[in-house]
């Protein structure tokens, strides 16, 4: 019961990040002075529906960890299947959501590829979002995959909803402390594998080879968010991509 406590607690705080952090530009849209390249009546349909379902998402993690904490484990695997269906159709809704949304950025004059800063920042949101979206597809079927090992589901599940921590950690910042995006976002990503690896080692008296690879994964993932934009290549694919 201890351990799942803690897990629980986990999967609470990931979703106050996202709902926290997307409160003004989606749940509270009305109540919020938005950038100029939010100004719309309305969202597209398509966001909505991406929106709903990460979002979705996030609420079932949740749900799921009170599951385990209270011994429901039947009714914790029969929603495990609704939960693997809401990660596809999240995974398919997000696509031509973040391949669409720098493209749009240039069309409404927000992005100058001659600002050096401006570009690469775009470019740094962009293989963030790419990159996010492989790890996360790639633990959920890992995770799914493994049901019967519980350590191998749990740990996969947890650490591909924090792959996309990212986004809603920077537009938190963006409301909250816009000089301090970058090195928030980066400090409140690690916190979260960080804090399942070392509680993992002090609850079990050993090393935990699960969250440590999950770690390493999203280690690799934030390193290629920021080395790949620095290169002339990856620039030269995201000038083709806004192209």
């Amino acid at each position: 019961m201890k351990n799942s406590r803690f897990y629980l607690l986990i999967t609470i705080l990931l979703l106050l990040v996202v709902l926290l952090g997307f409160g003004p530009r989606f749940y509270l849209r009305p109540f919020f002075d938005q950038p100029r390249h939010m100004q719309m009546d309305s969202l597209p349909i398509l966001f909505v529906l991406h929106g709903f379902l990460m979002t979705a998402w996030y609420v079932l993690l949740v749900v799921q960890s009170a599951l385990i904490n209270s011994n429901k484990i039947k009714w914790h695997m029969r929603l495990g299947w609704g939960l693997v269906v809401i990660a596809f159709l999240a995974v398919i809704s997000a696509i031509p959501v973040m391949m669409g949304f720098a493209p749009r950025m240039l069309a409404l004059g927000f992005l100058d590829v001659t600002n050096p800063d401006r570009f690469w920042f775009q470019n740094v949101q962009w293989t963030n979002d790419i990159f996010a979206l492989v790890t996360f597809s790639s633990m959920v079927c890992i995770g799914f995959i493994n049901r019967n090992k519980k350590a191998l589901h749990r740990t996969m599940m947890l650490f591909a909803s924090m792959a996309f921590t990212g986004p809603a950690t920077a537009r938190l910042l963006e409301w909250l402390a816009p000089s301090s995006i970058i090195t928030g976002t980066v400090i409140i990503y690690f916190f979260f594998p960080l804090a399942v690896l070392f509680h993992d080692w002090i609850v079990a008296k050993k090393f935990p080879k699960y969250p440590f690879y999950g770690f390493l994964a999203l280690l690799v993932l934030m390193f290629l968010t920021f080395f790949l934009p620095s290169t002339e290549f990856w620039s030269q694919v995201f000038l083709k991509h806004l192209g």
